[in-house]
């Protein structure tokens, strides 16, 4: 009797993951980012038993095309959630402040540190990581590598360590 009570403890709370409403998960994160003029597009949505993805995705700021993305996918295990951004693609607009292409973003987020968000940028040429604190609604970010011909010094502050930059909203 106390072997099934254990095994169903354990084996509930997976099972609620597995059968989640994922896709309707999405569309509530959608709903609420359309409150601060941010819109995800046109993305294909899969779901899998821990998470989703999402392809061919467009992101729209103010109504203003910023940026293609061509694979996003979400994959969260109780007290564990990770992101994953592949091939952002910026307007061509932007590219005196942001490279054309980032080739690799991660998120992750646990429970251990709830409040807070690591983040991590991967390319050929730029390369960074950094945190997103909730409470606080801030986001930090430390390059140690960047893409030749873009303006850093408006945004960006050097330090010792690498261009960092730090912004809350």
């Amino acid at each position: 009797m106390v072997k099934k009570t254990i095994i169903s403890i354990l084996l509930i709370p997976f099972l609620i993951l597995a059968f989640s409403p994922k896709k309707e998960l999405l569309f509530l994160l959608e709903k609420q980012w359309a409150t601060r003029g941010i819109v995800l597009a046109d993305g294909d949505v899969k779901t899998h038993p821990f998470g989703l993805s999402v392809d061919h995705l467009s992101l729209y700021v103010k109504g203003i095309k910023v940026a293609t993305i061509r694979h996003l996918s979400l994959w969260s295990v109780l007290f564990y959630t990770k992101g994953s951004i592949e091939g952002v693609t910026f307007d061509s607009s932007l590219t005196s402040y942001l490279p054309s292409h980032i080739a690799h973003v991660t998120l992750v987020h646990s429970v251990i540190d709830p409040l807070r968000a690591k983040l991590r940028v991967e390319d050929p040429a730029m390369q960074g990581e950094g945190s997103f604190h909730v409470k606080k609604r801030t986001l930090s970010l430390r390059f140690t590598k960047l893409p030749k011909g873009i303006s850093t010094t408006r945004y960006l502050k050097h330090t010792k360590g690498g261009w960092v930059y730090a912004q809350q909203f």
